[in-house]
């Protein structure tokens, strides 16, 4: 997950920069690509947590109702153009399906628990189900 959220911070700040002549645009990439890279860092308090989730719901509302705003303006074939109005409705709803894993990364930190967090250090923790076969190796 954590490399997921790395791509989607690293394309939201690529649509900030592209995004450079209509700051409010910019400023809601850049805030959502924020969001993204903080969910990166391992060790968050409880109720930072829970302000980011809250705020990776709004962008993600945000990005939506930008997108849903943009709708009624859109030519019925808008998917097929790649300039305009097009673009920009593509990038809004790529960036709100964008904000659900790092939503989720939230939200799973705070349903987590002791017992949550040992039992996902011991599956990292597991030989991969092949390496006891002795023998056995792969492009053999």
């Amino acid at each position: 997950m954590r490399y997921v959220n790395a791509v989607i911070a690293v394309a939201l700040l690529l649509l900030a920069v592209l995004k450079l002549d209509d700051p409010p645009g910019a400023s809601m990439f850049l805030f959502g690509a924020l969001i993204a890279a903080v969910s990166l860092k391992h060790w968050l308090s409880a109720w930072s947590v829970r302000v980011l989730a809250f705020l990776a719901a709004g962008t993600l509302f945000c990005y939506f109702g930008q997108f849903f705003y943009l709708v009624p303006h859109l030519q019925p074939s808008w998917y097929w153009e790649w300039q305009g109005d097009a673009l920009e409705a593509t990038a809004l709803l790529l960036s709100g399906f964008a904000m659900i894993p790092v939503l989720s990364e939230f939200s799973c930190r705070m349903k987590a628990t002791r017992e949550c967090e040992r039992g996902r250090r011991e599956f990292e923790a597991r030989k991969p189900l092949l390496a006891g076969f002795k023998g056995f190796e792969i492009g053999r």
